[in-house]
């Protein structure tokens, strides 16, 4: 029995929408913050607050967990690495989603994504070869 369960599905099938929620993790955890649909938001936030718990602690069991949706190797890196330390002591809600309205073109409502807790991304430094 599902009482109680909500998912979210969109018009795709199952795995458009497994790749859609691995897209939208990806881009948040390059850029920081998302703005997409609301509905797309929902979905994201509780799929990233998962993987988020998972890089809380750096082992075999939890790496695997995140590379099945992650496969960027320097993504999973940062979340172990800069992710993970900086919401150690955080016992859930690592991101919130903010309202930004209605979209004028077709009137879907629109949110963004963004940490709730400080999160220090360093910048890549680039060395020249001369």
């Amino acid at each position: 029995m599902r009482h109680g369960v909500k998912q979210y599905s969109f018009s795709g099938g199952i795995d458009a929408n497994q790749m859609l929620l691995r897209k939208l993790a990806v881009n948040f955890l390059e850029k920081g913050t998302l703005t997409t649909t609301e509905t797309k938001a929902k979905f994201a936030k509780s799929y990233l607050d998962r993987i988020i718990e998972k890089a809380k602690e750096r082992n075999e069991a939890n790496k695997n967990f995140i590379m099945r949706s992650i496969i960027h190797i320097r993504l999973i890196n940062y979340l172990f690495d800069e992710v993970g330390p900086s919401v150690k002591d955080v016992k859930g809600g690592f991101i919130k989603i903010i309202k930004l309205g209605v979209r004028s073109s077709d009137g879907a409502r629109k949110a963004k994504l963004v940490w709730a807790h400080p999160v220090v991304k360093e910048k890549e430094v680039t060395t020249v070869q001369s």
